[in-house]
């Protein structure tokens, strides 16, 4: 990304914090009167941008204009890399910020249907991504995806892409060997693209055995210990879409539609990884704004399932890292360090200085003893999955404590787990 894209990046973060809440939240309706159809309203699908898109009051339209947008910036294109920085930094410059909270999702179209234009299979042995824009005779192998799989770590836009990419390639998995098809994540650049490169295959996964949850989440568990919890936010992101009927999924055979059932039935490597899933995708009714927001939704669970239940109410919670973390110290022991699990650092991706990510992890001394611990640890973790592993030298080694740069380096160090609440 050219230095002037990340700058334009980093300013507009500010505005996406303060707009991100209503796009988390749902409350993305349009009000009771509408003014009159703007330009971007009655103009041709193909002439809308998706800055012209932003224009228009109706949400629901809003979104069909962004489809359109997003899918005609790729006609045409052989790499997608171009496309999808446009779209990045379309979607983080969007006052309105629906674009922000929409674009993940509708970039599983328009990866999909990438794959299937460039004819990406497992049949062929080549190993080439054409650079011109001329229709070419040509097969990809799944084990070439990573010649299209985004090389960033953006995680709207780019990783609703690259999920819907792997999900393009789902017919041609061989479900009798699903590890040796998801092996080809292991050859990303980044832990994070590794990750969205696993949770795609959730997705492709749940396609593959018509939205059967239990099927997929088997699958899931066929790639190993490090890889089935991601993989399988994945199939659960995908059971959502299927439940509201989204990106061209089919209704599931039965319908679960309370986390505390559905996540409550789940072995337990899938059980934070199901409701951080249900909260993202199927939003509480109610906001949440503070710790008795999460005390409310959370209340009688206990153990694992509280511990996930409160997670994942803390990533619905308010935007900004620093708000949340604010929202955590309210909590005490098993119960903070779940609500810091919560902490959408992934929202400072590619925008905040490196002294910013110092600060957001400072506010860890904000909690007493061992929760202080558990806090460097878990930040350090993800912060460590955001910057490929620098954060260990500029932020943890930047540290006063001594024991709080054990715990911090500790978190870096173990970023090729399982990430299981993360997205």
């Amino acid at each position: 990304m050219t230095r002037v894209r990340r700058v334009i990046l980093g300013l507009a973060v500010l505005a996406a914090f303060a707009v991100a809440a209503l796009a988390c939240s749902g409350e993305d309706e349009a009000p009771e009167s509408s003014p009159p159809s703007t330009v971007a309203e009655t103009a041709p699908a193909e002439e809308r941008s998706l800055q012209a898109c932003g224009e228009i009051a109706d949400a629901d339209a809003a979104r069909d204009c962004y489809a359109q947008a997003l899918a005609a910036l790729f006609e045409g294109e052989d790499d997608p890399a171009g496309p999808l920085e446009e779209a990045a930094v379309a979607a983080y410059s969007d006052p309105t910020g629906r674009l922000l909270g929409d674009c993940h999702g509708l970039m599983h179209t328009v990866g999909r249907e990438f794959a299937a234009e460039h004819d990406v299979t497992l049949a062929s042995l080549m190993t080439f991504l054409p650079q011109s824009n001329e229709p070419a005779e040509h097969d990809v192998t799944l084990a070439s995806l990573m010649t299209f799989l985004p090389q960033s770590n953006e995680p709207g836009c780019t990783a609703g892409f690259a999920h819907g990419l792997v999900t393009g390639v789902a017919p041609q998995i061989d479900l009798s060997q699903p590890a040796d098809s998801a092996a080809v994540c292991d050859e990303t650049d980044t832990r994070y693209q590794r990750y969205s490169c696993v949770h795609g295959f959730g997705h492709a996964f749940m396609r593959l055995v018509r939205e059967d949850l239990d099927g997929a989440l088997q699958l899931c568990a066929a790639l190993g210990d490090v890889s089935a919890p991601d993989c399988s936010q994945g199939a659960f992101h995908d059971y959502w879409f299927a439940v509201i009927g989204a990106d061209d999924t089919e209704p599931p055979d039965e319908v679960v539609d309370d986390p505390r059932e559905l996540c409550g039935a789940q072995d337990p490597q899938f059980v934070r990884p199901c409701w951080y899933r249900a909260f993202v995708d199927d939003r509480p009714d109610q906001p949440v704004d503070g710790a008795e927001d999460i005390e409310a939704l959370c209340t009688g669970l206990d153990g694992l399932q509280r511990q996930a239940c409160i997670t994942a109410a803390s990533v619905v919670g308010p935007p900004d890292p620093s708000a949340q973390l604010a929202i955590c110290t309210e909590f005490e022991g098993e119960d903070a360090v779940s609500c810091i699990r919560g902490t959408k650092v992934q929202n400072l991706l590619a925008t905040a200085a490196p002294e910013d990510l110092v600060a957001l992890i400072r506010q860890c001394d904000g909690f007493p003893g061992a929760t202080k611990a558990e806090c460097y640890r878990w930040l350090g973790k993800v912060l460590a999955v955001l910057t490929d592993g620098a954060f260990e030298e500029f932020g943890c080694r930047s540290l006063p404590d001594a024991a709080m740069r054990r715990a911090c380096v500790e978190g870096v160090r173990s970023m090729n787990g399982a990430l299981e609440t993360f997205s």
